[in-house]
Parts: structure tokens; sequence; C-alpha cells
């Protein structure tokens, strides 16, 4: 419940209240309670990552409140997650799998979301990745996001010499490395004199001083290009698909 209204607290979504309040204040089973909550967020989530519209959240959560009156509270997450399901307008849509895979590879999400958004959904794959491997699965919250290749990359990270088109090359990582497949999370000590290392130094640094599962998948990695980024967003892409699955997973 907590987590649930922290990430809704950082997405802004002030326009659930109604939809939360009937929720809170019926007899709703703990089991439906739990999958009205799993669906919602995962439908919001979803939907951010992927660059859509929240323009039309009044009326689609307005129409929920009909729907939750007409099943009555021991069916709240199976009404709420058909509801969602059910949508398949793209002001509305629920992303699929895919589509989610594909806005990890593509798009530039550390230029697109704030950060508090971004963070949360760095927070929601670590949490995942660290299931049944680690002493703990809280993870702190006093965390920022690191980018693995620097935004200053041009001085130590340069582009390999058989690149024909440079301005093209150039282009692209410049691109690639606001991806989710290019960030992580890290303590705050980590000043930008020490992120715009070569990688050969910077993945001794994160090696020594980190014990996240974000950065165990690629601190060994013999070098990090675009294709290591890409690889990795894919990685990250199955984690967050099972923390915000879609309505069948639910």
């Amino acid at each position: 419940m907590k987590l649930f209204l922290y990430r809704i607290g950082v997405m802004r979504m002030g326009v659930l209240s109604p939809a939360l309040m009937w929720l809170f204040s019926s007899e709703v089973p703990p089991d439906q309670k739990s999958r009205s909550l799993v669906a919602i967020e995962s439908y919001l989530v979803r939907r951010m990552i992927c660059g859509m519209s929240a323009r039309s959240y009044g009326r689609l959560f307005v129409g929920m409140l009909t729907a939750l009156e007409q099943a009555g509270a021991d069916h709240a997450g199976d009404a709420i997650s058909e509801y969602l399901k059910s949508q398949t307008a793209w002001a509305t849509l629920w992303p699929d799998d895919q589509q989610l895979k594909e806005a990890f590879i593509r798009r530039p999400i550390y230029r697109l979301l704030t950060r508090g958004r971004a963070r949360i959904v760095l927070e929601g794959i670590e949490a995942e990745l660290r299931t049944d491997k680690a002493d703990s699965t809280h993870v702190p919250r006093n965390l920022t996001i690191e980018h693995i290749m620097p935004q200053a990359w041009r001085r130590n990270w340069k582009l390999p010499d058989n690149v024909e088109d440079r301005a093209h090359a150039e282009s692209e990582r410049d691109h690639i490395i606001h991806t989710m497949g290019n960030l992580s999370l890290t303590n705050r000590w980590l000043g930008s004199s020490l992120s715009n290392r070569p990688w050969t130094e910077k993945s001794v640094i994160l090696r020594e001083h980190y014990n996240l599962f974000l950065n165990k998948d690629f601190v060994d990695e013999p070098e990090w290009n675009e294709e290591r980024i890409e690889a990795r967003a894919r990685r990250l892409a199955q984690a967050a698909i099972k923390v915000w699955p879609h309505a069948d997973k639910i």
C-alpha cells in the first residue's frame, strides 16, 4: 500500500482520488484490493514509460467508478483489471509487453520523464532484481540517476575509428545515452569528475562501491557501447514486465 501511494504520489495522479477513496472506504477483500492497485499502477506506469498522454484520465477514471459500483466490492479488482484491459483507443490503451520493450530500447526516458518518475521505474526494477537474491528487498529512495555512458562522453568515450558517418553516430549516441539501458542508480558521491571517466576506470569504481543489482549486470563488461546498452535495455524491460504486468498476468 505504501509503495503504491509513493509511486502514485511521484506521478502526481490526483485524478485517481475518487476511485481510491471508493476502494479504501468499501469492504473490498484484501486480494481484490491488491489486484486493483496492481492493475492501476501497472496501467499508469506503462503508459508513462511509453509516453502516452494523461489527458483522458479524468473521463477514464469516472468510468472506472461506474464499473466498480456495478461490480461491487467483492469483485473490485476483477472489475478494474477488465475495465482497463478493455480500453482500445490510443488515448487510454494499456500498453502491451512489446510496446514496453520498444520504449525501453528507444525512448530517451531521462529527457522525457521527470527525475522522480524515471527513478521510480529504476527503483521498481532494482526491487524485482533483488527478489530472493538479497538479504533485503528494500531499495533506498535517496539514490540518484546515473548515466553509465556519461552525457559528456566525447572526451573519454571515443567512437570506434571505423565509423563512416560520424555525425550520424554521434547523434545516435547522444540519443541512446538517455535510454533505459544506459541508466542506473547510485549514491550521491559519484560526481561528474568520476562519472565522466573512461569505462575502464568507472567500472572499477562502481564495482568496488555498489551492491545494487541494477549495477551488477554490467560492471564486468569489458566495454560499454551502443550494443551493450540495447542488450541491457532488453533485460531491464523483462524485469519491468514482472513489476508492472499486463492485465492477463495480474
